[in-house]
C-alpha cells in the first residue's frame, strides 16, 4: 500500500519531516474520524516506540483525548491505545 492510497499524514500534515516518509519510518499514519491508525511495519519493532515517533503519538493523542479521540497502533497481533 502507498501513502497516498491511505491519505496518510506524512502527506496532509504540515510539520511533519522526511522523516515520517512510509519508505524511511515503515509507518503508515492516517486518520479516521477521532482516531489516529499507526500500522507499523513488523520488522521494524521498536522504531515507531523512539522520537521522533513516539512523542508525536503522545501529543497527538493528548490533543485528540478532549474530542474521544485517540491513537491506536497496530504491530504484528499488537494492538496499543496510546
Amino acid at each position: 500500500m502507498l501513502c497516498r492510497d491511505f491519505v496518510c499524514h506524512w502527506l496532509t500534515r504540515e510539520g511533519l519531516g522526511d522523516e515520517w516518509a512510509p519508505q524511511r519510518s515503515h509507518l503508515m499514519v492516517y486518520g479516521e474520524g477521532q482516531q489516529i491508525t499507526v500500522l507499523a511495519d513488523p520488522d521494524y519493532p521498536d522504531l515507531w516506540r523512539h522520537p521522533p515517533y513516539m512523542p508525536q503519538f503522545k501529543a497527538w493523542a493528548s490533543n485528540a483525548e478532549a474530542r474521544g479521540g485517540y491513537v491506536i497502533v497496530f504491530w504484528r497481533d499488537e494492538v496499543l491505545k496510546i
